[in-house]
């Protein structure tokens, strides 16, 4: 049986999870990135993606319409940025760089995992979820 002291702070650390995650304020769209704001991006949000791509990469381009779709699918949930490797060298050396396109998974600033290559919604999906269920633990 549960105390009523280890109930009541059960149900106050519940309630500050709740309101944390609702005082966020996500993004509603695919943000751009650069230099300047791609330290604070990661940093602000419990869980973000970042898209790692150039213009004249043909993969990129086929992955950009799927990063927009998973931005408005998981919107509140995981935040979604771009960032441009040809205008941006310091961010591509820092986090070794070395095949586009390149998904990065960041929890609270931190690399916890990535993709490269061209991947299909379903499996962007599938790595997503997983992520958002170990964060709910």
């Amino acid at each position: 049986m549960i105390s009523l002291r280890i109930f009541k702070h059960i149900i106050k650390n519940h309630d500050s999870k709740q309101k944390n995650a609702s005082t966020i304020d996500w993004p509603e769209h695919l943000v751009t990135l650069d230099e300047k704001t791609f330290e604070n991006f990661i940093q602000k949000y419990p869980l973000s993606a970042v898209d790692f791509w150039a213009s004249w990469c043909v993969p990129c381009k086929v992955m950009s319409p799927r990063i927009r779709r998973l931005s408005n699918i998981y919107k509140g949930k995981i935040a979604f940025g771009k960032f441009d490797i040809q205008e941006n060298q310091n961010i591509v050396n820092q986090y070794k760089i070395m095949g586009i396109p390149q998904l990065i998974f960041f929890r609270k600033g931190k690399k916890i995992t990535n993709i490269t290559g061209t991947k299909s919604i379903g499996y962007i999906k599938n790595i997503i979820e997983e992520l958002l269920e170990k964060k709910d633990k």
